[in-house]
């Protein structure tokens, strides 16, 4: 399979909204540099469509600016994310892919996650929100539904902190792949259950006492209800892969649902909802 490779010259903040927006577009495999990210996407998924969305987000910024530089054949992308990913210390966790010689501290929970092409290493503003927001959360023999789970590094996360259950659901063929091979990593595979699929491959009896959700605005619009229904009364639910702009949109939405906002949490330009679900 070839790719094209497309280098963005763009500020180091706006690198992490790029790569959401890519993604949205089947972009998979991303070197960040100084003020510079490069994108990799199969050349079949290539369109005019997509070419016509990357100008128009570019011109949003008046100091960005994009070119195509080349086809390229098959990259190994592990060799890409060794180059890129660095451990990360995130609230009580510390993050790191496993050819990292990093030592979590006594009091820290390690997760060793080695990425492919699945979203979720640690280095999304999204993904920290989460994290950080564990410390608010008592997980103990709890049941977890981790939507969109990418990596599993939050199915994972969910089982060290005192979970007895997970289970994380991806349309992501890379993703179904990628997360149970950290599950085995992090020695948690019988208590992490990764499905391929979306809301679908959940259940009709399942029901969970936290509903996470990192994926984007208008699958989480889509899928509010259902994350309600699937969560248990008192049950606790994390809503992100939000921008701020689409606070007032989301919150629109949950005045329909039985639930309050405990918290909203916000880093860069991303937020997270933090609710709770109360009797019907």
């Amino acid at each position: 399979m070839n790719y094209i490779q497309l280098e963005f010259n763009l500020p180091d903040h706006l690198h992490e909204q790029f790569i959401a927006e890519l993604m949205d577009q089947d972009f998979y495999g991303f070197e960040q540099l100084d003020h510079k990210l490069i994108a990799f996407i199969e050349s079949p998924r290539y369109s005019d469509t997509t070419r016509e969305f990357i100008e128009q987000l570019v011109s949003m910024f008046p100091d960005v600016s994009f070119r195509e530089i080349a086809t390229i054949e098959e990259k190994n992308w592990n060799e890409v994310w060794e180059q890129t990913i660095q451990p990360q210390r995130i609230g009580a966790f510390l993050v790191k892919p496993t050819w990292s010689n990093e030592k979590a501290g006594i009091s820290e929970i390690l997760l060793e996650i080695d990425p492919k092409m699945a979203f979720g290493t640690g280095y999304h503003a999204t993904t920290r929100l989460m994290l950080k927001q564990f410390a608010m959360i008592d997980f103990s023999d709890k049941t977890i539904m981790d939507a969109g789970t990418g990596t599993g590094i939050l199915a994972i996360a969910s089982v060290k902190s005192g979970a007895s259950y997970a289970v994380g659901f991806d349309v992501d063929p890379w993703s179904d792949v990628n997360a149970n091979e950290n599950a085995i990593i992090n020695l948690v595979s019988e208590q992490v259950d990764i499905r391929l699929g979306g809301a679908e491959v959940i259940k009709d009896s399942e029901f969970f006492d936290i509903t996470l959700a990192n994926i984007n605005r208008n699958v989480i619009l889509d899928l509010i209800p259902f994350f309600v229904k699937k969560t248990k009364t008192d049950g606790t639910l994390l809503l992100t892969g939000l921008l701020d702009r689409d606070e007032l949109t989301i919150r629109e939405k949950l005045k329909d649902e039985p639930v309050d906002i405990l918290d909203l949490r916000q880093e860069g330009e991303w937020i997270l909802f933090h609710l709770r679900k109360y009797g019907e």
